[in-house]
């Protein structure tokens, strides 16, 4: 009897032991396995040596600790694990989810600013053939406005190809779209220095803040001279929009106020900015209005160009 007593007693400090260390910090399972052991000795006192059993319960005790620590050493692992993949998934999920909100609000800039720009420059071409039918203008005149208006919705088509192109980062040039733009809104251009082909981002960056300029200088400028400078430097490219000071007119006709894509002076700055420049805009000292944006060259651009080509 005595002999099974002193076993199960064993076991269950042992038992008793591990389970502290499992259960609580080191000191206190500590202090919670040595009441065992303790009250077991003394129990067993009178049963026989009692240094024997002292040490046999000691180890057992000590035994259980060890593994009881182990196992909790293990499981705290496991869980901060577990806790560190957990917040390094939703971290993932944050940055997909903010990308995605990026990538459809810079979509949805670019359609809006594609189809704001060409409606708004077909609508006014409209009212003009509107009113050169109304007035039985001469039918050269009517024909020469229709044709105006057909080179409008293929410019249209092809700033919407150009903005696709863009947003899958292939390249395009800068130099070609300009010219094709400042000869349709008959502004002046002028390139300076050695033609680069400039990354995606960076070229729509310039040819949307033109557009915008050139709009704006149709808008509260009309009838002056407006030119467009673009200048390849050997660490950045900067274009500049300018136009002379403006002559007392009649008041804007409603159709152009509307036009344009809303981008405005802000919208620019955030443009260039997204794609490492900067922006300054002001009036200049012959009453006449300047924007221009510095953007550095980034790695991702390709080089020379020999000519303004679009590839």
């Amino acid at each position: 009897m005595i002999t099974v007593t002193e076993t199960n007693g064993l076991i269950f400090t042992g038992v008793a032991a591990s389970l502290a260390a499992v259960a609580f910090d080191p000191v206190a399972a500590l202090e919670l396995s040595t009441a065992g052991p303790i009250a077991y000795c003394l129990a067993a006192i009178p049963h026989g040596p009692f240094p024997g059993r002292l040490l046999a319960t000691a180890a057992v005790a000590l035994a259980g600790l060890v593994a009881g620590a182990s196992r909790r050493e293990i499981d705290l692992r496991a869980r901060h694990s577990t806790l560190v993949a957990t917040e390094r998934r939703r971290t993932e999920l944050a940055r997909a989810e903010a990308e995605l909100a990026g990538e459809r609000n810079r979509l949805g800039r670019e359609l809006h600013d594609v189809l704001a720009h060409t409606l708004g420059a077909l609508s006014i071409q409209l009212t003009a053939i509107d009113t050169l039918a109304r007035t039985a203008a001469p039918r050269e005149k009517l024909i020469t406005q229709i044709e105006l208006g057909h080179e409008l919705v293929s410019t249209g088509l092809d700033e919407a190809r150009h903005a696709v192109r863009a947003l899958r980062g292939e390249a395009i040039s800068l130099a070609a779209q300009l010219e094709r733009l400042c000869e349709l809104r008959q502004a002046e251009l002028e390139l300076d220095g050695s033609l680069q082909e400039l990354d995606a981002d960076t070229t729509l960056a310039l040819y949307r803040l033109a557009q915008e300029a050139l709009t704006n200088a149709a808008k509260h400028a009309s009838g002056t001279q407006v030119n467009v400078r673009v200048r390849f430097g050997p660490r950045d490219v900067t274009v500049q929009v300018g136009n002379t000071r403006p002559a007392p007119a009649p008041d804007t006709p409603a159709a152009l106020r509307a036009s344009g894509g809303g981008f405005g002076l802000q919208g620019m700055r955030e443009r260039v900015e997204q794609a490492g420049g900067n922006l300054q805009a002001g009036p200049t000292s012959d009453g006449g209005w300047r924007v221009a944006a510095r953007i550095p060259y980034r790695r991702g651009n390709l080089g020379n160009c020999s000519d303004g080509s679009d590839r």
